[in-house]
């Protein structure tokens, strides 16, 4: 089997009578696979605070004992009703005045076939998580009512991620599992004891970067999976002040 050619051949020029031979030259070439993405994992602090409301939207919806608009809360059960293969579902809510119940579609006139065996078995057995969470579904909630009062009254849990030695960044990766009206400059100014002021100026000066990037984002209400980034390369005293804050270890106070 006859030998390739070597690359030398096959990228060279046809030597011609009167063409001086090329001359020979080498040289070393050092390249660096070191990405400026790795080399600040490397000096970022990575912490994740999961954001948990403590109460859930209440809608505003006639009452037929008050008489008029009252406000309802979720208690927590499932009414279900099948008519043949057919479902209908709804989350029990009670008036907050004199306990009047009122009942809020989830699932109208289904084929039982057609519903998520999961979702099915969550209504069946009214599973607390579940329930929880649709209870905190903003969307379906507008659709029946003019009016839903939000709360920003939250429970966070922060954790470990990733710990570094000489850290100079801050990465704080939110996990919101269900809605919530609290905005990011309140929780950020509340959790990291700065001032909103504080926070916009950092922020206006890209040693506040978020993931995604809006012009507004500091005063929207957080969602899952935004990532926020401090540079504090300039902050003496991070290991001390900034990372109880951030990680929730209050052992060491700011």
């Amino acid at each position: 089997m006859p030998c390739a050619a070597p690359l030398s051949q096959l990228f060279s020029r046809p030597q011609h009578r009167h063409t001086a031979p090329a001359r020979a030259f080498s040289c070393t070439i050092s390249m660096d696979f070191r990405t400026e993405d790795q080399d600040d994992m490397c000096k970022t602090l990575r912490v994740r605070w999961t954001i948990i409301p403590k109460i859930a939207p209440q809608p505003w919806v006639a009452c037929g004992g008050c008489g008029g608009l009252r406000a309802f809360q979720s208690s927590g059960k499932i009414r279900l009703n099948a008519n043949g293969r057919k479902l209908d579902a709804w989350l029990i809510y009670k008036c907050l005045t004199c306990e009047r119940t009122w009942n809020r579609p989830i699932i109208e006139r289904r084929n039982v076939r057609d519903i998520e065996p999961a979702v099915l078995d969550a209504l069946q057995s009214n599973d607390r998580d579940w329930i929880r969470a649709e209870s905190f579904n903003l969307d379906a909630l507008r659709q029946k009512s003019l009016r839903v009062d939000e709360f920003a009254e939250v429970e966070i849990a922060k954790e470990m991620r990733h710990e570094t030695t000489d850290w100079t960044k801050l990465a704080i990766e939110l996990t919101v599992p269900v809605p919530t009206s609290t905005r990011l400059d309140r929780l950020l100014s509340s959790e990291l004891k700065l001032s909103r002021a504080m926070l916009q100026a950092l922020h206006a000066d890209g040693m506040l970067r978020t993931d995604p990037e809006k012009a507004d984002i500091m005063r929207r209400r957080i969602r899952n999976g935004t990532l926020v980034t401090i540079d504090l390369s300039r902050e003496a005293g991070r290991e001390q002040s900034w990372k109880p804050l951030a990680t929730g270890d209050s052992a060491v106070e700011r």
